[in-house]
């Protein structure tokens, strides 16, 4: 809009699939190792209430010897996204007032960069990538990180 100008660019993923290995890990109860909170609403006795989503937890020697360390379909979430990428506001001056100091250009910029990201997926980024057959599987990496940057333009 006249000298104002907004660049936005989104990317999306819908209908993936991704295995939430890092919840695997967290929700195991099959070691001393520190453990999601969700593992408070797990199941305790016969008749508990039908919210107790989690199975109970047992005790083993290794975690390899709980059957709550095996894949299931309750670590399979839901990965689709919509991310803003990138966006760029950036005004222009009138260069009729900039020929006064001897510039044809001057311009203000301001960039940022992973804003948000709308997204039911449970782990630190939805956009995994796969890897040729193998499913999606979030190892929870470290999310992509959001950045600013202010600039200016000067032309003489």
């Amino acid at each position: 809009y006249d000298r104002l100008s907004v660049n936005l660019q989104f990317n999306y993923r819908y209908g993936n699939k991704a295995i939430n290995y890092a919840r695997m890990g967290l929700e195991n109860m099959a070691s001393n190792n520190n453990q999601s909170r969700a593992i408070n609403w797990r199941w305790h006795n016969e008749g508990d209430a039908f919210e107790n989503i989690l199975p109970r937890a047992l005790t083993t020697v290794t975690k390899f010897q709980s059957f709550n360390w095996l894949g299931s379909d309750r670590f399979v979430e839901d990965a689709s996204f919509l991310r803003l990428n990138y966006a760029q506001i950036s005004y222009s001056l009138d260069p009729k007032i900039l020929k006064q100091w001897g510039m044809s250009t001057l311009s203000f910029y301001l960039t940022l960069n992973n804003l948000f990201c709308i997204t039911k997926y449970s782990g630190a980024d939805p956009e995994i990538v796969q890897a040729g057959y193998a499913p999606a599987g979030d190892y929870s990496r470290t999310p992509r990180s959001k950045s600013f940057t202010f600039g200016a333009t000067i032309a003489f």
